[in-house]
């Protein structure tokens, strides 16, 4: 395994509805960056407390209808998603990278207190379902991941791009870490606000369309340019497929 490049390890969260290309895309990433791999795979107690209410119910956004939860439904499918995310990090093993499944119990912010140090690199994963990025548990554990000081990619549920450019945004801290990214994946480094020097509003919202037009890859920036709804705009960028890395708060990292 090469030397770690940037982070020793990622701490990865997974929803029980990841899509495969999410995975893959941690996997390639904790590759380049010769970085060991912790996933987490995190338990929904609420919707497993539901499922234990008498004839509970549940929206399938497939067909836009309310449906009957079955009492065993809620645990088989986190048991299916376990076994999926073991047999894909499974493969990644044999190919020589370090990597270690935990199925955890709990509220998103205990759980990365327990498992997340601060020299880390957090990645959150979407959901694959549409719905689901807006609510409960996946809302409360970007909430609890923007609060960490560690470092923070937020991934889209397609993964990040194969190719394409390495964005900086704001600070000096941002672009430091966007060149080592850059260097890390071999991809070209930019200002994302290049050639605008009357727009340089350090908003990563403003320049989402911008970034997306360039097929950017990753763009680098601390929590302060994601605004005052920083969850609505991570999203906004997940639905470009960019994905974003927050630089780690206080020094962390």
């Amino acid at each position: 395994m090469a030397a770690p490049v940037l982070y020793t390890r990622l701490v990865a969260s997974f929803p029980a509805g990841v899509a495969p290309a999410a995975v893959d895309a941690v996997i390639d990433l904790a590759r380049a960056l010769g970085a060991e791999l912790q996933a987490l795979l995190l338990e929904d107690i609420a919707s497993l407390a539901m499922a234990g209410l008498p004839s509970p119910r549940t929206f399938d956004p497939r067909g836009a209808v309310w449906r009957e939860m079955q009492p065993t439904e809620v645990q088989r499918e986190l048991e299916l998603a376990a076994a999926v995310l073991r047999r894909q990090l499974e493969l990644a093993q044999r190919a020589g990278l370090h990597a270690q499944l935990t199925v955890a119990r709990g509220g998103p912010g205990a759980v990365l207190a327990q498992y997340a140090q601060q020299d880390d690199l957090l990645v959150v994963t979407e959901p694959a379902d549409p719905m689901a990025r807006w609510v409960q548990p996946f809302t409360e554990l970007l909430q609890a991941a923007l609060a960490s000081p560690a470092a923070l990619l937020y991934l889209p549920h397609q993964g990040a791009r194969a190719s394409g450019a390495i964005a900086f945004l704001g600070s000096a801290v941002a672009g430091e870490l966007a060149r080592r990214m850059a260097q890390a994946l071999g991809a070209p480094r930019v200002d994302a606000e290049a050639g605008q020097p009357q727009l340089r509003t350090h908003s990563l919202q403003a320049l989402l369309a911008q970034l997306a037009e360039r097929r950017v890859r990753v763009v680098v920036c601390d929590r302060a340019a994601l605004g005052e709804h920083p969850q609505r705009t991570l999203l906004e960028a997940g639905d470009r497929r960019l994905a974003v890395l927050l630089a780690p708060a206080r020094g962390g990292g």
